[in-house]
C-alpha cells in the first residue's frame, strides 16, 4: 500500500541478500581449499565452473517455479487488472516464500555445514605444511 515503506523494507532486505550472495562466494574457496585437502590436487577452475552451473540451474528452476507460483496465485494474463486477492497472494509469494527459505538455508549453514572455523584452520595448516 505505501510505496516509500515498499522501497525500504526492499533495501533492507537486499543488504542481507547481497550479504548472503557474498557468504556463498566466500564458501566456494573453502571448498577449494578442502578439494585439494582432499585430492591434493587444487582445481579453482573446476570448482567455480561447476558452482557456477549449479546456480545457472537453479536459476532456470526458478524461472519455472516463478511461473507456476503465479499461476498458483490466480495470476490471468488476460485480466486487465489483477484483483486484490491476486496482488496479495503474489505479494506473499515475493515476500514470505523467499524468507521462509531463508532461514531454512540459514539452519542448514549454521548447524549442518561441516566446514567449521576449526575445521577450516586445520585444513589452511595441512596445506601451508603441504606448500613448505
Amino acid at each position: 500500500q505505501n510505496p516509500y515503506l515498499f522501497v525500504a523494507l526492499s533495501f533492507i532486505a537486499n543488504i542481507g541478500y547481497n550479504f548472503f550472495n557474498f557468504m556463498l562466494w566466500a564458501f566456494v574457496t573453502d571448498v577449494i581449499d578442502y578439494q585439494e585437502y582432499i585430492t591434493e590436487q587444487r582445481e579453482d577452475g573446476t570448482v567455480y565452473a561447476i558452482y557456477s552451473f549449479a546456480r545457472k540451474v537453479g536459476q532456470a528452476i526458478a524461472g519455472i517455479i516463478g511461473g507456476a507460483a503465479l499461476g498458483l496465485a490466480g495470476y490471468v494474463t488476460q485480466a486487465e487488472e489483477q484483483t486484490a486477492e491476486v496482488a496479495s497472494n503474489i505479494r506473499n509469494l515475493a515476500t514470505l516464500i523467499p524468507a521462509i527459505t531463508y532461514f531454512i538455508v540459514f539452519l542448514i549453514m549454521a548447524f549442518l555445514y561441516p566446514m567449521t572455523k576449526e575445521a577450516l584452520k586445520e585444513v589452511q595448516d595441512e596445506l601451508e605444511r603441504r606448500r613448505n
